[in-house]
């Protein structure tokens, strides 16, 4: 698979989830539909996230690596800022439901970096 290819799917996904969550936010009423409203809402916000932040952080690698950007920094920042924006969702739903407090973030951020590592290991071998 080519970089602008994925870069395109990316952008693509990131204007799917907009839409989504602009249409979910206006004509879905959440006091009727209360989990689908929420559940919806979270991937979307995830998913839009995620891949417009790995479109910019594919740029500025591509800046840092003097051009030198392969498939794998692409994949590897979308997993990097999945991960991210599943850490501000989680920490939005735990101060959402009066759970959150410094060390379940400080949990969470070490779960997902060890994660991270864990993926970026296998990746290497």
């Amino acid at each position: 698979m080519k970089k602008r290819l994925l870069l395109l799917i990316i952008f693509i996904m990131f204007l799917f989830s907009l839409i989504t969550f602009i249409l979910i936010f206006n004509y879905l009423d959440p006091y009727q539909y209360k989990v689908f409203a929420i559940t919806s809402i979270v991937f979307t916000f995830i998913l839009g996230l995620s891949s417009i932040l790995s479109i910019i952080f594919y740029f500025i690698k591509k800046i840092y690596y003097r051009w030198r950007v392969y498939l794998y920094h692409v994949l590897s920042s979308f997993r990097q800022w999945f991960f991210v924006s599943l850490l501000i969702a989680l920490t939005i739903f735990f101060h959402g439901i009066w759970a959150w407090v410094l060390l379940t973030w400080t949990l969470l951020l070490i779960i997902f970096t060890f994660l991270e590592l864990f993926i970026q290991n296998l990746d290497n071998n």
